[in-house]
Order: C-alpha cells, then sequence, then structure tokens
C-alpha cells in the first residue's frame, strides 16, 4: 500500500497498482519504487527527487515512512514485505513548520506529454500567479510579465498556446496579480489555439 501526501492532501491515484505490479520476494525498498517508475532517486541513491512526477521546491524535502516508521536513505536497500505501508510526503526540512503548498502544474496535453509534471511550492503571504510563474525557474515569461514565453524551454508552435488556470477555473487576462491562497493549484496547459 501506498499514500502520497502533500500539505495534508492525498495524490495517489493509481500508484497502487504500480507497486504490486514490480514486487517480488526479496526485492528492495528502494528496487521496489525505483522499478514502479513512481519514485526517482538522486544519482547517490540518497535524496527523492521527485515521486509521481511531483517535484519539491528547494525549502521542501520527500519523507519516506514504512509501516509508519520514517525510513532514511541508509535502510533503502532493506528488503520489504509483500504487505508493506509505504508514506511518502513532503514537508519543509526540518520539518518544524507546518506545509502550506502552492502546486504549480505543467500540462504538454496529448503532443508534448513529456512536459507534465508538478511542482510543489512553498505559500508566501504576498504570493501571486505573476510571482510564482516569475520565481520557477523553468518557465520564461515575455518581457511584459503578461505572457508565458516558453515552459521547460518548450515554445508553443503557432498553432498552440499556453493557458493558464487556477483550481481549474480559466484565468483572465487580469488575472496575473490574483493572490494565490495555500493548496490553490496553478496549471500551465499546452493548448491548440
Amino acid at each position: 500500500m501506498l499514500s502520497l501526501l502533500v500539505g495534508g492532501n492525498t495524490l495517489d491515484a493509481g500508484l497502487e497498482n504500480k507497486l504490486s505490479g514490480v514486487y517480488r520476494n526479496g526485492i528492495t525498498i528502494m528496487e521496489l519504487l525505483k522499478g514502479s517508475g513512481i519514485v526517482v532517486f538522486d544519482e547517490e541513491g540518497k535524496h527523492i527527487r521527485s515521486v509521481n512526477r511531483i517535484s519539491l521546491s528547494h525549502e521542501l524535502e520527500w519523507e519516506l515512512r514504512l509501516n509508519g516508521k520514517v525510513t532514511t536513505a541508509a535502510e533503502w536497500n532493506q528488503v520489504v514485505e509483500n504487505n508493506a505501508k509505504f508514506t511518502i510526503s513532503a514537508h519543509t526540512a526540518g520539518g518544524e513548520e507546518v506545509l502550506q503548498p502552492i502546486i504549480l502544474a505543467v500540462n504538454g496535453g496529448n503532443r508534448q506529454t513529456e512536459l507534465t509534471h508538478s511542482y510543489v511550492m512553498v505559500h508566501t503571504e504576498d504570493l501571486t500567479v505573476r510571482s510564482l510563474l516569475k520565481k520557477s525557474r523553468f518557465i520564461r515569461m515575455a518581457e511584459d510579465n503578461k505572457t508565458l514565453v516558453s515552459v521547460l524551454d518548450y515554445k508553443p508552435l503557432s498553432n498552440e498556446m499556453w493557458m493558464l488556470q487556477v483550481n481549474g477555473k480559466p484565468l483572465l487576462e487580469s488575472g496575473m496579480d490574483m493572490k494565490l491562497r495555500p493548496q490553490d493549484e496553478l496549471e500551465v496547459n499546452l493548448v491548440t489555439r
């Protein structure tokens, strides 16, 4: 069993099947998570880089629990039982503060599926749509800071454009200065004109 938690919300739709398809007797925690395609580890295998195509901003880190107990990188090579319960959660480095996340989701659609990824960022008091877009290192805005030029180095073709949504609702041109609240989701969707 696997649960994925970000800011108290569960984001684990369909993850259970990915794990059960990879499990075999004698498999280690790392082999199971890596083989399922759910977790991407750093080169040294000491940190979780992303979970289910979700990455964290530098102020946050992933925590892995096995059967309710925090599991460190030193324990990721231990054998895991078939009935193990994993919980992977995002929290602030050190874990002292309550996580107030904002999710920035990029959707490349059917044409650019490799762009699809989510990024969990920390909410700050005066965070707006525009300031969040400018703060993200993988989005380039036009000089007027009103439109997106590229996302993850992809520039839309002449028949494509980036469409913004907040919590599933299209963002009007005047909405760039809308203040975001904790748990809001800003979506950047590649759409056909």
